[in-house]
């Protein structure tokens, strides 16, 4: 029988109740259990299946959930004979989730905080039943996290004197994230040694040592907010990088082929592997462990195609889940306390290379300056980077897919459109692009670009070059789904410029290939050298593509400042 597609909800119960698809992860138990640390910090980007994973934990070991268990778990491995550990159902279970902390108004987000412990310590003696109506209206003075934390604990040791807790914490940073990033006295004030987020936990390590808190298991994003009070609860391990645990929250390609067979694959109607191959380059390539094997599909994105695609077994027009790629400011973000010049470097080095080499930042310290490694190191963490390899301490991070690929590009366009004062038309751009997989002709492309340069400040061109050109070409092409874009695409040749293959919802079928020259003023005579020398170069770009089976329509076109311009197609 087939099973829904699993929709966006993060309950265990109501997935499985609802007969929807469960990639399962449960084995993770096992291993969780196996490790000698009980106390657990997991980070990982934000939409990758964090919070159905501790869901799922809770129903694992929640005491309340002991009747339900073999209907909840009976089918997936740790439900199997033999795989079942000694401690499933033995725990009460106290959650938090911080995703909802609003942070516009920093004076508040104290209050908001303290509003979600009591509410979860309420739900927790509601669901067990502890205490009386006047042990609860305890909880509901205007007490302090920390205040809240030592009341509960005296409360459950009093009533419960034998029983163990597990502690559940979903998006622990989310709050301190925003702050670390538009208001760092404030995140340095709630995380310093007085500060009420460390006191929180400095009171959760309290009883962990009294053994109340037999296990904790926390998700993030980041390490910024666990390094600052690292040593207020220094008794939790950070699994983020350990292979053994790369692919806990995450689909792998067999986990994601095993989705579609058993959800939305008809037989005769597609094909599997040709579906997994176009997903492979829109939403696979996460690697967060150097030494894992496989790299990961984002769940979200997943999940948002097959919904769309399940209808008619036709590619949705937009294959980027809005959720995710609205992140691009994020960027933004994480870059804005570094100079302008390393800003920019990094940008750069990214989007003409889709790679850089830098260290990885494990713990971050407040007292030293935030360099390229730091927000190097957060790009990664958030999802915008991942690892292709590891040399000694010296890392290689690439783009992981074309959606996250399409986020910088959106971001460059902002930034581009917003410190040059410009305004892209969106009409002008679809109809060039309209033209390229319609007519085969890119004069349209090249004379919008043209036009771009032309509001470009004399001051602006002073120090342009090709790889400008090429980025602002870039701008124009990734803001769509028509073409897959490569840049410097390596070939025995040398690399091209820009390389333009077709997706699946291109009508059109044809592959392009552009080389691009920029002079700051030129004579005739330059000008015609500088075509030929793009036309030479291409032509052994498109003979090498072409004995690989990728036949171009190609191009050299060259730009003379912003006065002039000369295409010549390459047959």
């Amino acid at each position: 029988m087939k099973k829904r597609i699993p929709s966006k909800s993060s309950n265990y119960a109501s997935l499985i109740e609802e007969n929807a698809y469960y990639v399962d992860k449960t084995a993770y138990i096992e291993t969780l259990e196996s490790i000698s640390d009980k106390y657990i910090f997991f980070l990982r980007p934000r939409r990758f299946g964090k919070s159905l994973h501790l869901s799922m934990l809770e129903h694992y070991y929640g005491i309340q959930h002991k009747d339900k268990f073999d209907e909840l778990f009976g089918q997936y491995f740790i439900g199997k004979p033999g795989n079942t550990t000694p401690l499933k159902s033995s725990y009460y279970i106290l959650n938090f989730s911080f995703s909802g902390i609003k942070t516009q108004e920093p004076e508040n987000i104290e209050k908001e905080f303290n509003s979600e412990v009591s509410s979860q310590i309420f739900k927790f003696l509601n669901t067990y039943s502890i205490g009386t109506e006047e042990d609860s209206r305890v909880f509901e003075g205007d007490l302090s996290s920390p205040d809240l934390m030592r009341k509960f604990f005296t409360l459950f040791k009093k009533n419960v004197p034998s029983g163990k807790v597990y502690i559940l914490i979903d998006e622990y940073d989310h709050f301190t994230n925003e702050l670390f990033a538009f208001n760092r006295v404030h995140f340095k004030d709630v995380v310093s040694r007085n500060g009420w987020v460390r006191k929180f936990y400095e009171v959760i390590k309290q009883y962990m040592g009294e053994g109340i808190v037999d296990r904790f298991f926390a998700t993030g994003v980041t390490p910024v907010t666990l390094d600052s009070m690292t040593s207020g609860f220094n008794v939790a391990q950070n699994i983020t990088l350990d292979y053994r645990f790369h692919a806990m929250a995450g689909f792998t390609e067999a986990e994601l082929k095993g989705m579609i067979e058993n959800t939305v694959h008809e037989k005769g109607k597609f094909d599997i592997n040709a579906i997994v191959s176009d997903m492979r380059s829109w939403y696979n390539g996460s690697k967060f462990s150097k030494d894992a094997n496989e790299r990961l599909y984002n769940p979200q994105m997943v999940i948002s195609f097959l919904a769309k695609f399940s209808d008619r077994f036709i590619y949705p027009d937009e294959m980027a889940d809005i959720n995710v790629t609205s992140d691009y400011k994020k960027i933004a973000n994480i870059l804005a306390p570094l100079s302008h010049d390393d800003s920019d470097n990094i940008i750069s080095e990214v989007l003409n290379t889709d790679r850089i080499t830098e260290r990885l930042t494990i713990q971050y310290n407040f007292e030293l300056p935030y360099t390229k490694t730091e927000a190097v190191s957060l790009l990664f963490y958030n999802g915008l980077l991942t690892i292709e390899s590891a040399i000694v301490s010296m890392y290689n991070y690439v783009i992981p897919n074309y959606v996250m690929k399409q986020m910088y590009w959106e971001f460059f366009r902002y930034k581009f459109t917003m410190e040059k004062e410009l305004r892209y038309d969106n009409t002008k751009i679809d109809r060039s692009i309209m033209q390229m997989f319609i007519e085969g002709k890119i004069e349209m492309l090249v004379e919008y670009v043209h036009t771009i340069l032309k509001n470009l400040s004399n001051r602006d061109l002073q120090k342009f070059s090709e790889k400008n050109i090429k980025m602002i070409f870039m701008t124009l092409l990734m803001g769509n789904n028509a073409y897959f874009v490569k840049s410097e695409n390596e070939n025995n040749e040398g690399y091209a410029d820009l390389l333009l293959i077709p997706t699946k919802l291109n009508p059109g079928k044809e592959n392009f290939l552009l080389e691009l020259k920029y002079l700051k003023k030129s004579s005739k005579v330059d000008l015609e050298v500088a075509k030929n020398k793009a036309v030479e170069q291409v032509s052994k770009y498109k003979t090498e593509l072409a004995s690989e089976g990728i036949v171009c329509r190609t191009f050299a076109i060259v730009f003379v400042g912003k006065s002039e311009y000369v295409v010549a197609e390459v047959f």
